[in-house]
């Protein structure tokens, strides 16, 4: 009976846990209903080719929405793991685009940080952080884990490192980019062997070398820190990354990936194309029958460029790396050590050694310091020892350490024990007398009860005696001395910009005939190594510099007198040259240019250059009063103008002076794009003669009428008598159009 009561309780138990794991069930099966229909993919295949692993490697390269977003529903979407490889660490700046990070996650690895995201995500699916940087020695072990590699990277070493690892290992890459506005996605390396739907012939895709045999050069490479990119198209992207992923793993054909096939997307008309990439090169130098690359190669030294953009970050995290575990080392911590490797005839140091916690060791135990009335080795408790223990570890920095063992350690002249050798010179320099602390009184103790307290060896004990701290004496600027005497006699001259000396500037040009300042430091040193002076580094010439305003005059023209402002060179043809400060306050003239707000107190922002960047940027609109009322033109006047040449012969010259993106992003129909800053020599008499062929009237366009005036002006003084009749500019620019004549144009 006993046992028919056991056996019911089994089942009752039995049948409980199978109700749970049928409820366990429904939920799942519940959650990927949708994406089932969504994919057209049978029920009973659900869980058979979602349980894959996908790998997705990133650095600070394809802007992290794209490789966010792809990573995210890849996340809802399949029930196997997730790799994420990435070497750098979350920042405050990288928030804003960065939908796995919050401000919480500051300093921590980024890697790491989207691992936990994900998880609270889908707590299902396995996901798994590398911190490290993808490289040769390490790619094969990560990627033989996975099934699927994105590759979400914006620098041509990865991507060739990538593609490389990806044919030897006969694994798909699915690859995407951005930069600016557009974006780009293909699936490279497939192979039709290991999808079971595929009933053709055996095929396999091109590879990136297929497409690109071999790198580009480095300086006609962009990417994402240097051009930008608009962040809603790498996220995109990676939304479209995820889904070429999810029709692989669920078994579509190479007809329905992006294989073969290179799918464009540009946002600036939101439009779609796919154009068709060349097939297999049968004498691929990686994925041909007779491939001559067998193992991954120095990918930094083929494509003559750094694989991360990110060397000084990353010098600037391995130095806080040191910094932390040597804390972790001064306060009796486990810590990484370092070891040694040698290649050929260099030494490469790498903090890898795990070296174990301080502990303290056993009391001494010794019959002979217990009888013996020289030591009190038996007068410590192990309540007394702990004490001593904590205090040397927690309460002390590593120079009250230092002292702390020195104060306890006494070196006395060595004993001669046999009198065979007594009178002797001992080669033992001296005898060590140690003692402890016990209640405020130095006792003496032996060695082993003395380093097993403090936790320390010996050979740190004798270091420790023998290296007396001594205060660092401060550098003295011996050498930038040279640097600030040879800048202060060069021969120098102040802007000829009346518009920046009007507006406090003390920058100084230099008289030489050096076109930078590397021909500048250079010259500094021939100079310095003739009077047997030995010169000064570039960094502490160029901080001297800096300090004492000094530039080199670099004109985009000959006729430039600033190199600051680029609307300062047409300018003094205006007969603002002469104009004083108060004279501008008396025009109405404000004269605040785009600066940025962090340029630091040794710049002044009045005359930093133009610069539209993501860095907190003010404006000022310039209010000028150049032309005359009668060379003005108001804007429901020039409507009524245009209409009435429309509907006759004539045509009216509507010429836009505002640069070329200005001019695609907004215009009046009709007008033609003639950049201020480019009317000068050819395409400035380009711009006359046009104007003299024009059987109507011209009138010069820009935002709110400023540069505008600047190039109608300079065409009244250089064109003839009979055509500056002609001339207008619009009063108000396209703000004054949106306002008085189509409410619906718009304005920025």
């Amino acid at each position: 009976m006993d046992r028919i009561s056991k056996l019911e309780k089994e089942i009752i138990d039995l049948r409980r846990v199978l109700s749970n794991k049928e409820k366990e069930l429904y939920e799942i099966k519940k959650e990927y209903t949708q994406q089932q229909a969504n994919i057209q993919i049978e029920l009973e295949t659900q869980y058979t080719p979602y349980n894959n692993a996908v790998k997705t490697q990133y650095g600070d390269n394809l802007p992290k929405w794209a490789v966010e977003s792809s990573i995210i529903f890849l996340c809802l979407h399949i029930a196997g793991e997730i790799g994420i490889v990435d070497y750098d660490a979350v920042e405050l700046t990288n928030i804003h685009r960065q939908i796995l990070h919050g401000e919480g996650d500051q300093h921590m690895s980024k890697a790491e940080s989207a691992a936990q995201t994900l998880r609270s995500i889908n707590s299902r699916i396995t996901i798994t952080p590398y911190n490290v940087q993808l490289a040769s020695s390490n790619a094969m072990d990560i990627a033989s884990r996975y099934d699927v590699v994105l590759d979400c990277t914006d620098n041509v070493p990865s991507r060739y490192l990538l593609n490389d690892l990806c044919v030897m290992s006969k694994k798909p890459l699915i690859s995407g980019s951005a930069l600016k506005m557009e974006g780009q996605l293909t699936v490279y390396g497939y192979r039709s062997e290991k999808n079971t739907n595929e009933k053709d012939a055996p095929y396999i895709g091109p590879c990136y070398r297929c497409v690109f045999p071999s790198p580009p050069p480095p300086e006609a490479v962009g990417s994402c820190s240097a051009n930008g990119v608009a962040g809603p198209v790498p996220g995109l992207i990676g939304c479209l990354q995820a889904l070429e992923a999810i029709k692989y793993i669920v078994g579509h054909t190479h007809g329905q990936l992006l294989v073969e096939r290179m799918l464009l997307f540009d946002g600036e008309d939101s439009s779609f194309r796919t154009v068709k990439l060349r097939a297999r090169n049968p004498q691929c130098a990686v994925c041909s029958e007779n491939a001559t690359i067998s193992q991954l190669v120095d990918y930094e030294a083929f494509c003559k460029a750094q694989a991360k953009e990110k060397k000084k970050q990353e010098a600037r995290l391995k130095s806080e790396r040191r910094k932390q575990e040597k804390e972790k080392r001064m306060t009796g911590q486990s810590y990484y050590g370092f070891r040694v490797t040698k290649f050929a005839d260099t030494k490469k140091w790498i903090q890898d050694v795990p070296k174990s916690e301080r502990r303290i060791g056993p009391a001494c135990t010794s019959e002979f310091c217990a009888k013996g009335t020289a030591r009190f080795c038996s007068h410590f408790t192990e309540d007394q020892r702990q004490e001593i223990f904590s205090y040397f570890w927690n309460s002390l920095d590593w120079k009250g350490k230092k002292n702390y063992v020195r104060g306890l350690v006494d070196s006395v002249p060595p004993k001669r024990r046999r009198l065979k050798h007594k009178g002797e010179v001992s080669r033992k320099g001296d005898s060590k007398l140690y003692h402890l602390y016990n209640k405020d009184e130095r006792q003496p103790v032996c060695r082993l009860m003395f380093l097993n307290t403090l936790g320390i060896k010996e050979a740190m004990v004798r270091c420790w005696l023998i290296k007396e701290d001594k205060p660092k004496s401060p550098k003295k600027p011996v050498k930038s001395l040279n640097v600030d005497s040879y800048i202060d006699n060069l021969p120098k001259e102040p802007t000829k910009c009346q518009y920046c000396l009007n507006s406090g500037c003390n920058i100084m040009y230099v008289c030489l005939d050096v076109k930078s300042q590397h021909q500048l430091y250079n010259k500094y040193t021939k100079d310095m190594k003739a009077k047997n002076i030995a010169p000064a580094s570039r960094k502490t010439f160029s901080k001297v510099v800096l300090k004492k305003n000094v530039r080199i005059f670099k004109p985009k023209n000959d006729t430039d007198v600033c190199d600051l402002v680029a609307q300062h060179n047409v300018l003094p043809s205006l007969g603002y040259q002469n104009l004083q400060k108060n004279e501008l306050e008396n025009q109405n003239v404000s004269i605040n240019y785009y600066y940025n707000a962090q340029c630091g107190p040794n710049i002044d922002p009045c005359v930093t250059p133009i610069v539209i960047s993501s860095s907190l940027l003010q404006t000022v609109d310039l209010n000028l009063h150049i032309l005359p009322p009668e060379s003005r033109i108001l804007p429901d006047q020039l409507a009524g103008k245009v209409n009435a040449d429309l509907n006759s012969k004539r045509r009216h010259l509507l010429v836009d002076v505002r640069s070329e993106p200005e001019f695609n992003m907004c215009r009046i129909d009709g007008a033609v794009n003639c950049p201020i800053d480019n009317l000068h020599g050819a395409r400035f008499e380009q711009l006359l003669e046009r104007i003299r062929n024009c059987n109507s009237e011209v009138t010069f366009i820009c935002r709110r009428g400023n540069d505008s005036q600047i190039v109608a002006k300079k065409v009244l003084e250089a064109i003839e008598d009979e055509h500056r009749s002609k001339i207008t500019d619009l009063t108000g620019g396209l703000h004054a159009w949106s306002k008085h004549v189509d409410p619906n144009f718009p304005v920025y």
